[in-house]
């Protein structure tokens, strides 16, 4: 009398679940076109695609070239940091309520007990330096901001626009502030 074999594993009465796409639409999830959205709008870009070609830190999506370097040296200098853990509600000059997540926070190392708001511009989007400067005006109390941004772009912005304002040549003192 034969006997059977059994059965490899593999080819168990599972069944593999087929998908069939309706007439027009495609297999593939459909990509949500954030390319249309403002790019001061930093709330909305952390999502884009193009934020993942930065890398990202501590989960978060690294958005510029510029926020990437510093994460580098702040994390190089073994400075503990995070990429936009909060939002908040401000209130701009024409009295219009936006959204601001500060781009990098690092928790007790900022001057006079207060903690640091890093925000690095790569361009001067006045949008971002509304948001940048209505966010100091209401949480100034308890935020020192500094603003990286190349010389040019601190040349267009307001002087008074941070508590500090550091061209991206001068990276290496901030970095080296924090690490003493």
């Amino acid at each position: 009398m034969p006997t059977k074999s059994p059965k490899p594993a593999s080819s168990s009465k599972t069944t593999k679940r087929k998908t069939r796409a309706k007439k027009g639409e495609s297999k593939q999830p459909p990509e949500t076109n954030l390319t249309a959205l403002e790019d001061g709008d930093a709330l909305l870009n952390v999502g884009a695609a193009r934020a993942a070609r930065f890398g990202r830190c501590g989960g978060r999506p690294l958005v510029t070239e510029l926020e990437r370097e510093v994460c580098d040296r702040l994390t190089g200098g073994g400075v503990a940091h995070s990429h936009r853990p909060r939002h908040f509600e401000i209130k701009l000059e024409d009295e219009s309520l936006a959204a601001f997540a500060p781009t990098i926070v690092v928790r007790g190392r900022g001057r006079e007990g207060k903690v640091l708001v890093i925000e690095t511009l790569e361009q001067a989007n006045q949008d971002t330096v509304r948001k940048i400067a209505a966010f100091r005006a209401l949480h100034g109390a308890e935020f020192f901001v500094s603003v990286i941004a190349p010389e040019a772009v601190l040349d267009e912005i307001p002087f008074d626009l941070a508590d500090e304002m550091l061209a991206t040549t001068e990276l290496y003192a901030l970095i080296g502030r924090l690490t003493d």
